[in-house]
């Protein structure tokens, strides 16, 4: 029995880390043009997520105030995810925020960019706001 649940549990673990991804830059930049982020935006998209996540869908921060941000966009249960601690906003549960599929991060991290531009993250504000972003250029 206790090698069955070692290897269950083995199993699992490499499960969840098949699933989380880390981004190239250009790699992130195609996914989000993909989806309807304008590519005017991308270098701060990109800047973005570089500094909140770097780049990583598996990343999660707990915050001094009791929530946790989730995902490459760093998305909040406070306000927008569901992990049975605030509001909902993007109906969406936290967990799913950390796998390698991004497409519902990316329809969360617009209605955040909707409602607060991109002052909603303390990483473009610290680090992206009035200062050289960087280049996508040559990605596409």
């Amino acid at each position: 029995m206790k090698v069955c649940c070692t290897v269950l549990l083995a199993l699992a673990v490499s499960c969840a880390l098949i699933e989380a991804k880390t981004f190239s830059k250009c790699e992130l930049a195609k996914t989000l043009a993909n989806n309807g982020i304008p590519k005017a935006s991308l270098p701060d998209w990109i800047c973005l997520v570089q500094h909140e996540s770097a780049f990583s869908t598996s990343a999660t921060n707990n915050n001094n105030n009791g929530s946790k941000d989730y995902g490459i966009f760093q998305i909040n249960n406070k306000f927008w995810c569901d992990s049975s601690y605030g509001a909902n906003d993007c109906k969406i549960a936290c967990n799913s925020l950390l796998n390698d599929d991004i497409t519902d991060d990316i329809n969360c991290a617009k209605l955040i960019f909707k409602r607060h531009g991109f002052t909603a993250w303390y990483g473009w504000k610290n680090h992206c706001s009035g200062k050289t972003l960087p280049s996508v250029a040559s990605c596409f």
